[in-house]
This record gives structure tokens, C-alpha cells and sequence, in this order.
């Protein structure tokens, strides 16, 4: 499949209390990081209306990966793992809000607002994007940096399926690990 370059960055999301986040242009990690849920989502706010705004933790020096530029082109897409209750961790949802739902709603809002493509991918393309590769880009140490890096599985799943069209296989909802 023949590359090509895209005129826009990409964010990639790993929604949740602490929200990790990555932001690649193309086949190329830009930068990553985590932060708290809220304060993630109004920065996505600041970022799809402010592209160029320094003042935006995507657009930090401190979280661009070693070795790239500063890249302050819109965003185009946001790919962000779903959020499902699952029959068996139902009960333990008993009167929880759901906060990461509802963030994941107001990232699907401004995408729709804004006409900005919104790609929901399962928690279960963990073990594909660590086949693909993950691990070579993820941030040390592991523990402290896993909201990031898991966000850099959903950046690695995307690239590899949907712009360099390699067969990954995405696991299953019905699978019981590693889920919300």
C-alpha cells in the first residue's frame, strides 16, 4: 500500500481518570503524555480550536518525543478506546458516573462540532500493537508512563491497520482482560 503523507496530526487517547494521550502525524509518534481527565479534555478543547497554541500540553517541548520538531498542524482525527460495561463488571459499576464515558462524549461532541474524524477502538488490540511494535516507543519508566503508553497501542493498532493496511487482529469485547 503506498504512503502518504497526511496535513494533520492525529490524537490518540487512553481515556480515564488519569487520561493517557499521544499525538503522531502519520506513521510518525509526535508526543505523549498523561493527565487528569478533565484537564485532557478541555486541553483537546484548546487544541482543536488553537493548533498552533503553545500554551497546550500537546504542544509542550517537554512531552515531544526526542528528535521531532515542533508540529502545530490541525487535528484531523482523534482515535480513542471505547468504553463498555461489561456483563461481568456490571455490579461493580453500581452507582458509578461513568466519568470516562462521558469524557469519551464530549471528545465524540467536538468532533462531530468541529467535523473532525472520531475512531472508537477496543481495549482488547493491546497484544496486536505489542506484536506491531508498541513497546519499542514507549516512555520509561513502564509503571509511571502506562496511561501514555497504552495510548501509544492505540497510535501503533491505527498506523499499522488503517494507514499502512497490515492484517492486526483486534481481539475481541468479549474478552475479560484488560478492561475498564
Amino acid at each position: 500500500m503506498p504512503s502518504r503523507t497526511e496535513k494533520f496530526r492525529t490524537l490518540y487517547c487512553d481515556p480515564g481518570e488519569d487520561f493517557g494521550w499521544a499525538v503522531g502525524r502519520h506513521t510518525s509518534l509526535l508526543a505523549a503524555g498523561t493527565g487528569k481527565l478533565w484537564t485532557i479534555v478541555d486541553e483537546v478543547w484548546d487544541l482543536i480550536e488553537n493548533p498552533a497554541s503553545t500554551d497546550n500540553i500537546f504542544n509542550d517541548e517537554e512531552n515531544r518525543r526526542a528528535g521531532t520538531e515542533a508540529d502545530y498542524s490541525p487535528i484531523g482525527r482523534i482515535v480513542c478506546e471505547d468504553f463498555r460495561i461489561y456483563p461481568w463488571k456490571a455490579r461493580d459499576l453500581k452507582w458509578d458516573r461513568v466519568r470516562t464515558a462521558r469524557g469519551i462524549g464530549a471528545l465524540t461532541f467536538m468532533c462531530r462540532l468541529k467535523e473532525i474524524e472520531f475512531v472508537l477502538q477496543p481495549a482488547s488490540i493491546k497484544a496486536a500493537a505489542q506484536a506491531a511494535g508498541a513497546e519499542e516507543l514507549y516512555y520509561r519508566p513502564l509503571r509511571e508512563n502506562r496511561h501514555q503508553n497504552d495510548a501509544i497501542q492505540h497510535f501503533v493498532f491505527y498506523t499499522n491497520t488503517e494507514l499502512m493496511g497490515l492484517p492486526l487482529p483486534s481481539g475481541s469485547y468479549d474478552e475479560q482482560e484488560d478492561y475498564h
